[in-house]
């Protein structure tokens, strides 16, 4: 692993960013986007319920979450070059793979399976795209990219949750359901793999992106092992603390509600549960609390093996070095619940713009979703994005982070008002983009914060990766609670949960650590 002396070295600029930066995040952007964004569309056109969307396509997207589990073994291992072309490589079978299962009998679990393994490889190449991105550039460098890697990120997002799903409703009536959405992974499945071998030409060699050496207890197969130790660990705790808010929410039910159509509906558990996929008969409660003392067993087992294995070793270091960061416990608040009421949205406006209005949506079609998603929201995003970067390199995070994070937050009001309106099209293309605006905007800073806080140690990559997965584990939080709240409550106290839930993340501002020797990257670059 990098010393402090090797990771003090200033990058050197080995070739033009505009010729790298732009495919590497719209690419980074693709599987993300199709597992979050798109399958909620695709499910709803499946006939899925709307909290069954919400609770399947967060589960799916948990390997995001686990990303700060993954990073040890990515900078242990290899060099981050080859982890970004060899990720893309397998990722752009998967995407025709999804399209293609979608033709079975049996599409919904595949193409959810398949969907998983997406996130699983994707979740492994960001995490060395975004160290090749900090050992790549020049940190001033990296200020002034922060606005067009944001950009093209979210240019690569609304590809897909814009022009591809405009696609797909274009072509349903002409060919069905399913095989327009084959079309449409196919067609993305194409512009992933140009994107992927103009990589293979543009990508530079930096030269502090080099191969860990190492033995023993700091081997590439051993960081491997440790990773799984700890993967396996975060798992058996993610289940086990699942049960007991189930557990929670039944009491919960039994107390305040005890009918089967009530308010609380939602929070009953099924008569027909399972424990870890297994049936286990009719009890409900019984299931929750048998997977509740099976994961309890197995990291008490975990903890005990896996002690032997990390302890002392750089793995553990990477994990040890980051929790002793200054303010860790504001920065902690921070990645979640920065974005947890704009990941509530971002999970759920899909649904709300499909919804009949019967059951308090939009009634808009497929089309309109992407034309609302895809159009509009396109230059909002642009236009966000740029300007946060701008302002945020130029006058640092300190001076602008609350005007920032309100403006993110803002077009929440926008959406509650649409739920009580029931616009058309047309207005609806305003709410979008003052959405997507607001929120490439509050992006900006949100990366450069992350960024800035990756760097103050040896292990960049490493501690990058751990707040994204922390910030991702809440989003997907974030996206089972929408399900539950929605499915409940209706889409006008969604949207009021929303905007409560936006007041902790701004809360955060007042604690992070903002000083100039350790502050934001932003702050020691010009524009």
């Amino acid at each position: 692993m990098d010393s402090d002396k090797s990771q003090a070295i200033e990058p050197k600029l080995s070739s033009n960013p505009w010729l790298f930066v732009p495919v590497l995040y719209f690419l980074q952007a693709i599987p993300v986007s199709l597992v979050q964004d798109v399958s909620p569309v695709l499910f709803k056109d499946f006939g899925v319920s709307n909290e069954s969307i919400a609770k399947w396509t967060s589960i799916i997207a948990l390997p995001w979450a686990l990303q700060m589990m993954v990073g040890p073994m990515v900078d242990l291992n290899w060099t981050k070059r080859k982890w970004v072309l060899g990720g893309e490589s397998i990722m752009a079978f998967l995407i025709g793979g999804i399209g293609l299962s979608l033709a079975s009998q049996h599409a919904y679990g595949i193409s959810l399976a398949m969907m998983l393994a997406l996130a699983a490889v994707s979740t492994l190449t960001n995490t060395a795209m975004d160290g090749f991105y900090i050992l790549s550039l020049p940190k001033d460098q990296q200020a002034k990219f922060a606005g067009v890697q944001t950009t093209c990120y979210r240019f690569g997002a609304l590809f897909c949750k814009g022009w591809l799903v405009i696609l797909a409703g274009g072509l349903e009536t002409r060919f069905g359901i399913h095989a327009a959405w084959l079309i449409t992974f196919l067609v993305g499945c194409g512009f992933y793999g140009v994107g992927m071998l103009e990589n293979r030409w543009a990508l530079p060699r930096p030269r502090l992106d080099v191969e860990k050496s190492g033995s023993g207890r700091e081997s590439g197969g051993h960081s491997a092992k440790q990773t799984i130790i700890v993967i396996s660990g975060a798992l058996a705790a993610y289940f086990a603390l699942s049960s007991v808010v189930k557990l929670l929410a039944q009491l919960a039910w039994k107390i305040f509600d005890g009918t089967q159509n009530g308010p609380l509906r939602g929070w009953i558990l099924p008569n027909n549960p399972k424990v870890l996929g297994l049936s286990v008969g009719n009890n409900g409660v019984l299931a929750e609390i048998i997977q509740l003392i099976v994961c309890v067993g197995l990291l008490g087992m975990i903890q005990g093996k896996g002690r032997k294995a990390i302890q002392g070793t750089e793995f553990a270091r990477t994990f040890s070095t980051y929790f002793a960061n200054k303010g860790i416990l504001a920065i902690l608040a921070f990645l979640m619940f920065y974005r947890f009421g704009e990941a509530m949205v971002a999970k759920m406006s899909p649904l709300f713009i499909k919804d009949s209005v019967a059951k308090g949506g939009l009634g808009l079609s497929t089309v309109d979703v992407g034309l609302i998603k895809g159009q509009v929201g396109v230059f909002g995003i642009v236009f966000g994005g740029l300007l946060g970067g701008y302002v945020v390199g130029k006058y640092g995070l300190r001076r602008c982070f609350w005007i920032i994070a309100i403006l993110m937050h803002i077009p929440n009001f926008l959406y509650l008002w649409a739920s009580y309106a029931k616009p058309g099209l047309i207005p609806m293309y305003f709410v979008d983009f003052s959405d997507q605006f607001g929120y490439g905007f509050g992006f900006a800073g949100y990366i450069i914060f992350q960024m800035s806080v990756a760097r103050r140690g040896s292990f960049p990559t490493a501690h990058y990766a751990l707040g994204v997965g922390i910030g991702a584990l809440f989003i997907s939080v974030a996206g089972v609670f929408s399900g539950i709240v929605q499915g409940n409550f209706g889409w006008h106290w969604f949207y009021i949960s929303v905007i409560l839930m936006t007041i902790p993340g701004l809360l955060t501002l007042f604690f992070i650590p903002l000083d100039e020797s350790s502050g934001p990257l932003a702050q020691e670059a010009t524009a």
